[in-house]
């Protein structure tokens, strides 16, 4: 059962309005039974200053309300413009105490008493201090150690502040059982709850008699797609290789496009004419994209983020009940009775060829049933068990 008549505070990486994640589906369900504030991330000095300069910052946002609502009980806290965070000391620290006393003072306004604090990123570590929360929750979903990797100084740092994060919250929940395995000796309060799938939404589109979405309804069959952010965590060279080993199937991308760090594999996909980008898509419009697939995939580069993942695309795609072909990674192989699990190029190709031969209703069922498991309600009531069973135990405690 949900937890009932709390206040949540989560601090975001990431702006609300964007792509929907976990934090998104949870909160938006939390505030059916409870106050929500989502506080969306501090801007940095150098990117305001950059804004400015390119034009795409100006005095309008000087007007820009603080706090919005996107939900009954669903708040957004807009960190304002003009209090950005400064990367240098004394500025480090006064601007920060700035931006987090105005957030304090915020809490305060809409009655957020002794919330529940969320965080979810290891530079957070600092407000767990700050602000009076009955109880800290660090929400680990994905390794973020490994963005880092590369330089040595900010790794340091970013160890630093995620062994703080660990040893000072109440409960760590982790997407993963790998990430499990990493976090839980920092804290023995660490507990798993992979992401999850609105199922029903994936059975209202299936069940639809609507069209299909007009630039995915008229697409050559096969439609060989996925679903989600085009970045470089994907194996770009893969679909190449996919996409012109078989110029007969539509290998198609649903997603918004981030091309840091694999521009040139980006524009080689698009100068293959049957590789369709087509774009970001609302929310509510995915699982109709998905309906409309042949083939589902999941063609991640096989490395430490990857290793750590609990991909949402996993259980969307199973909600829809379609073939399913990913890379060798580790959450993917507790689902091999339902997923194709290549190791090599060729084989990724083959298995997208079995799946179009797949035929009956068995792995169809199959996939729907797990994914009826693994709702994001059921999420919620786990992670309210999990809070709940905290708070009585600091309540005895205190008694």
């Amino acid at each position: 059962m949900m937890i009932t008549g709390h206040s949540l505070v989560y601090f975001g990486p990431e702006k609300w309005d964007g792509l929907w994640r976990n934090r998104h589906q949870l909160m938006s369900r939390f505030a059916e039974q409870n106050k929500v504030l989502y506080v969306e991330p501090k801007t940095w000095f150098r990117d305001a200053r950059q804004q400015w300069r390119a034009g795409t910052l100006g005095w309008q946002a000087l007007k820009q309300s603080r706090v919005t609502r996107a939900a009954d009980n669903l708040y957004i806290y807009h960190s304002p413009v003009f209090v950005p965070i400064s990367g240098r000391f004394p500025l480090d620290r006064i601007t920060w105490f700035l931006w987090a006393g105005l957030v304090k003072l915020t809490m305060r306004r809409l009655g957020f008493d002794e919330p529940i604090i969320w965080l979810s990123r290891p530079v957070m570590a600092n407000l767990v201090d700050f602000l009076n929360g009955k109880l800290v929750i660090y929400h680990v979903v994905d390794e973020y150690l490994s963005y880092v990797r590369d330089n040595v100084e900010d790794l340091r740092r970013q160890q630093a502040w995620d062994r703080q994060m660990l040893e000072r919250a109440d409960l760590v929940i982790v997407v993963s059982e790998s990430l499990f395995q990493r976090k839980q000796p920092y804290n023995s309060h660490t507990y798993v709850v992979p992401n999850g799938v609105d199922y029903q939404a994936y059975t209202q589109a299936l069940e639809s008699h609507e069209p299909l979405p007009p630039d995915i309804a008229g697409l050559p069959k096969p439609v060989i797609g996925y679903s989600g952010l085009i970045a470089a965590r994907l194996d770009l060279d893969l679909l190449q290789y996919v996409a012109t080993s078989h110029p007969e199937w539509s290998v198609t991308l649903v997603g918004a496009t981030d091309d840091r760090h694999c521009g040139a594999e980006l524009a080689a996909l698009r100068q293959i004419d049957n590789v369709h980008f087509l774009g970001r898509k609302e929310i509510n419009q995915v699982p109709h994209y998905v309906k409309a697939f042949d083939v589902c995939l999941i063609p991640y580069q096989v490395d430490e983020r990857a290793q750590n993942a609990s991909p949402l695309k996993l259980y969307d795609y199973m909600a829809a009940g379609k073939p399913i072909v990913t890379t060798n990674f580790s959450v993917a192989n507790q689902f091999k009775e339902v997923v194709r699990i290549a190791d090599t190029q060729a084989e990724f190709s083959r298995y997208i060829e079995e799946s179009l031969a797949e035929g009956g209703q068995d792995l169809f069922l199959k996939r729907r049933r797990i994914a009826a498991e693994n709702t994001w309600d059921k999420r919620v009531e786990q992670l309210s068990d999990i809070m709940q069973s905290y708070l009585g135990r600091a309540s005895r405690m205190a008694g």
